[in-house]
């Protein structure tokens, strides 16, 4: 009588290297995963943060080339809203494009920087094309009067805690991701 064979033994030679195959093929493949994983935490990226003079953050917002951002703010002497419109440029600095008001007198620009063109919009005095290079923008918020913040369409009311009474600063710094990360964990 003859002694069959089966195939589906898994003791048998090919099986095992099947086995040892897949178990080798995971093992690379998490292997892969790892170290694309690391080369991505230590990427580096731009961050604007909302600091504060000791060292607290108050937001900390990634940023591109083209991101946009605006500070609102109620004058504290006419009582009108004053807009201005930033862009964060190639070189990762912030550049005023637009300032928007709806009065004269009292402080409020009036007669457009060289270079710059200015028109009237629902019912504000707008100057456009500004160009003017910022390394941080400064803030004092007050409780008296809503005062935001929009980068990318996210806004805060830095008129309430934690901001208001704190004088901090808009910056963008370059850093790896992973302290990014761990930045907007503890936020």
């Amino acid at each position: 009588m003859k002694k069959k064979v089966s195939l589906s033994n898994n003791s048998s030679p090919f099986n095992r290297f099947r086995s040892l195959l897949k178990r080798r093929l995971v093992l690379l493949l998490m292997i892969l995963i790892i170290i694309f994983g690391i080369y991505w935490l230590r990427s580096d990226v731009h961050v604007m943060y909302a600091k504060a003079d000791n060292g607290d953050v108050l937001i900390a917002e990634r940023v591109n080339a083209d991101t946009t951002f605006s500070s609102r703010y109620l004058h504290s002497v006419v009582k009108c809203p004053i807009i201005e419109k930033y862009e964060v440029n190639g070189d990762y600095e912030m550049v005023l494009m637009e300032s928007w008001n709806c009065s004269f007198g009292a402080g409020i620009e009036t007669e457009p920087p060289s270079g710059s063109t200015d028109r009237m919009e629902d019912g504000f005095y707008v100057i456009d094309n500004i160009d003017k290079l910022f390394q941080e923008v400064l803030f004092h918020p007050v409780s008296i009067a809503e005062q935001t913040i929009t980068i990318d369409g996210q806004t805060w009311d830095i008129s309430r805690e934690p901001f208001v009474g704190r004088t901090f600063s808009l910056v963008i710094e370059q850093e790896n991701r992973l302290t990014y990360l761990w930045t907007k964990l503890i936020e």
